[in-house]
């Protein structure tokens, strides 16, 4: 904006309407600036004010507001064009206001001295008694976090990260925060040292100190009523409300938080929710969700994780402190009132249940169900893949990403069967063998790495990861052949020029499912100081992102070879047909036994409690439904033609 000094007639007439300043010689304004639009207002310092003309955008409650600035102080302020300022108890302090932000009804805005805005801010993440730092910025990512927060052995790498987070924090640095346009900041009572930006609507909070809420018209971001927060990082299109506590925390893109929810160092990557309950020292992957009170996640590593209600962990044994941690791999759940010692480490996609006081680690035993009988911690392999919430949560995922913004900082696959849970089941599936043939046929149990197993259910566990391989198998090939349409059969079945090859290690890297051997490259980059900034290592892992499809495919011919002693790149059309019965044969079992699963909530004890005067299984129907119409296992029934349609193409095109 080109500024102007004040007329001497715009000086007398912002007089007459109750205005005053500490030099009305540092007062500035641009061409078309109406005096009659401010009154009652106190001016010191520099202060640059855009036009007050036209109307103001609706902010959602009705009223009609009219550009303007009224009853307030401000003090080294540039307000930009169309603003609505009214109700400034204490005062606007060293702010840059972008264009149609509203002000209202507000004690002090101020930035004071030079600040970072929470950027760079260090948080004891996942170890509460710390060496687990995370030097948090606007753009940290769950990939960033996860290299920062697990690889503390490279020394190298986490100087160059943290230099990352240093030049970002740098970039930063200011004397005075800005607004971003559009937004809007209603009903607070103090915000210090705090960058808001654009469409970000800030409305009840009790205290905002040295943080960032980042926003945009895509995303915008909510903080609400009661909310205190202080050395925080908001990011894009969250939401936080309802008297949440947010202490040294970092809250992703799309995540919600409220309903009193507190935590502290604590970092809550994409679309996680926090309400209620309890967080320290959580390192919260994307999609990490907890609702019910009595609920603390204490120094645990989730990911794709839902909390039961009254949830718990120790992190400490009375000895030196807390400083135990847990990881509870993606997909995972706890049970209502579940209980879980640090440290201890759950597999992908579990489903824990009880009270649990051994420490065990059952990260090769993917789909798995712990339990507590009689006191002793216990799994069942490979049960929960055959489960409705399984083959939901595979399906709600993607449907629920709710971050809008195009640079989406966080890579995400949200695949449920992939080279990561695939490598598990094989090594599962090779353990419960080993343990089969070295247990004593009177035992009842067997002991794995501080779990037990019941003897008589090793071969049939084994049998459910083989299920699950042939299903998971056979969709890549499926999928393959459908990428590759009109291709020939030696074509498609040939390995992928840009994928790794071999079998090799998958990683899940806070979501990011990868070959190990392209994050150790990355790290190599990183620690020898070719990546230069945090957008250079956000764009790094996006490339690793687009090459998963590609790698997959590789890795699985090569697991082909492995298991079976044979070339699927090289099978004849007979081969191919025969590999792909086996698949059809497996999904329609999987769907059939999560069918059976869904039955179980139409019959018996579920109809407890209907029908209170006779008339339960009417009652019931009207209600819940039937089986038979219900929307899922319809859809189940629907899956079933698809996969015998897909297969039908498929082998259509091997004659």
């Amino acid at each position: 904006m080109t500024m102007r000094a004040l007329t001497r007639q715009e000086i007398e007439t912002l007089e007459r309407q109750g205005c005053s300043a500490e030099a009305w010689g540092t007062v500035r304004v641009t061409d078309g600036f109406d005096p009659l639009r401010v009154r009652h207002t106190m001016f010191a310092g520099t202060v640059d004010i855009g036009r007050l003309d036209g109307t103001f955008p609706d902010a959602g409650d009705g009223v009609r507001r009219v550009p303007g600035i009224r009853d307030a102080r401000l003090q080294d302020v540039r307000v930009g064009d169309g603003c609505y300022i009214s109700g400034v108890r204490g005062g606007l302090v060293n702010l840059d206001i972008g264009a149609q932000v509203l002000i209202e009804n507000v004690g002090l805005v101020v930035c004071v001295g030079e600040t970072t805005f929470g950027n760079g801010h260090e948080i004891a993440v996942f170890n509460e008694g710390g060496g687990r730092e995370l030097r948090m910025t606007d753009r940290t990512s769950a990939q960033i976090a996860y290299l920062s927060v697990m690889y503390r052995d490279q020394a190298e790498l986490i100087k160059q990260l943290n230099h990352l987070a240093d030049r970002c924090a740098a970039q930063r640095k200011a004397s005075t925060a800005s607004i971003g346009e559009g937004a809007l900041i209603r009903n607070v009572n103090e915000i210090r040292n705090v960058r808001i930006g654009a469409y970000a609507r800030i409305d009840g909070a009790t205290r905002l100190l040295e943080g960032t809420v980042d926003s945009s018209k895509q995303a915008p971001s909510t903080v609400g009523t009661g909310v205190i927060a202080e050395h925080f990082i908001i990011q894009q299109g969250v939401s936080v409300t309802d008297g949440a506590l947010v202490g040294a925390s970092l809250v992703g893109e799309g995540s919600r938080v409220g309903k009193q929810f507190s935590c502290e160092n604590t970092a809550m990557f994409a679309n996680c929710e926090g309400f209620h309950s309890e967080a320290c020292s959580w390192f919260a992957g994307p999609y990490s969700v907890t609702h019910h009170r009595s609920t603390l996640m204490i120094a645990a590593c989730t990911s794709f994780y839902n909390a039961g209600s009254g949830t718990n962990q120790s992190n400490h044994m009375y000895k030196l402190g807390p400083l135990h941690q847990g990881i509870m791999e993606r997909g995972s759940k706890t049970g209502s009132f579940s209980y879980l010692l640090w440290p201890s480490r759950v597999g992908a996609f579990t489903a824990v249940m009880g009270k649990h006081y051994a420490n065990f680690d059952t990260s090769d035993f993917p789909f798995s169900y712990i339990n507590e009988e009689g006191g002793k911690s216990t799994l069942t392999p490979g049960m929960n893949f055959f489960t409705v919430g399984t083959l939901r949560d595979g399906e709600k995922w993607p449907a629920r990403d709710r971050r809008k913004s195009a640079d989406k900082l966080d890579q995400l696959i949200f695949d449920v069967l992939s080279p990561y849970t695939a490598q598990k089941m094989i090594r599962g599936s090779r353990l419960l063998q080993e343990l089969g043939d070295a247990a004593e046929r009177s035992a009842e149990y067997v002991t794995c790495r501080g779990i037990q197993i019941k003897r008589l259910l090793l071969k049939t566990c084994r049998r459910y990861y083989a299920l699950a391989l042939e299903k998971y198998f056979g969709d890549v090939l499926v999928a393959r052949f459908e990428a590759n349409a009109g291709k020939g059969l030696r074509e498609v079945l040939k390995p992928a020029a840009a994928g790794e090859p071999g079998t090799g290690e998958w990683l899940d890297v806070c979501g990011l499912l990868c070959r190990k051997s392209r994050l150790d490259r990355l790290v190599a980059d990183l620690t020898a100081g070719r990546i230069a900034s945090q957008e250079d290592l956000l764009a790094a892992f996006k490339v690793i992102h687009a090459a998963y499809r590609e790698d997959a495919w590789n890795w699985c011919l090569a697991s082909y070879r492995e298991i079976t002693g044979r070339d699927l790149a090289a099978e004849p059309a007979e081969g191919v047909k025969a590999f792909l019965e086996k698949w059809k044969q497996a999904s329609h079992k999987l769907l059939n036994m999560v069918a059976g699963d869904a039955q179980k909530e139409f019959e018996g004890a579920t109809r407890t409690g209907f029908g209170i005067d006779g008339n339960g299984d009417a009652d019931f129907v009207a209600v819940r439904g039937a089986f038979e119409t219900n929307k899922f296992v319809r859809k189940l029934k629907d899956d079933g033609n698809k996969v015998d349609q897909r297969f039908d193409a498929v082998v259509n095109r091997l004659v």
